[in-house]
């Protein structure tokens, strides 16, 4: 092959390179921000405990996903950015299902680090 010929050959391969990074900047650009929920529950008990909490709190208007976890006794949601939810409605909402929350954790999906739950399991109101 000739130098000619293998240089044209790169321009073309870093060509579509430098096209399909753009369009995937642009995709992702383009996204949703969701915000995310995440805070230590007092205590999940069990898995079906956990799958009643997601049927509750995921039928709520702005909630994306909802996973409670008896493991680790952690909540975390996705919801939409105007959803406009608060943590104190989380604590009403959990308090009518019989349960206390803490560790209260809310950031923008993609911008803010979300906990471990494994360090959430452990977290109290005084480490924070």
């Amino acid at each position: 092959m000739s130098v000619k010929k293998t240089i044209q050959n790169n321009f073309v391969i870093r060509f579509y390179s430098l096209l399909l990074l753009s369009l995937l900047m642009l995709s992702f650009s383009n996204q949703t921000n969701y915000h995310f929920v995440q805070f230590r529950v007092l205590a999940i008990a069990d898995a079906e405990t956990a799958k009643l909490i997601d049927q509750k709190i995921g039928s709520k208007a702005g909630i994306i996903e909802s996973r409670a976890d008896h493991i680790t006794s952690t909540y975390f949601c996705l919801l939409t950015a105007d959803s406009g939810y608060t943590e104190e409605d989380f604590k009403t909402w959990f308090a009518k299902l019989g349960f206390e929350i803490t560790c209260y954790t809310k950031g923008v999906q993609n911008l803010d680090v979300m906990v471990s739950p494994h360090v959430l399991k452990n977290c109290t109101e005084e480490h924070e």
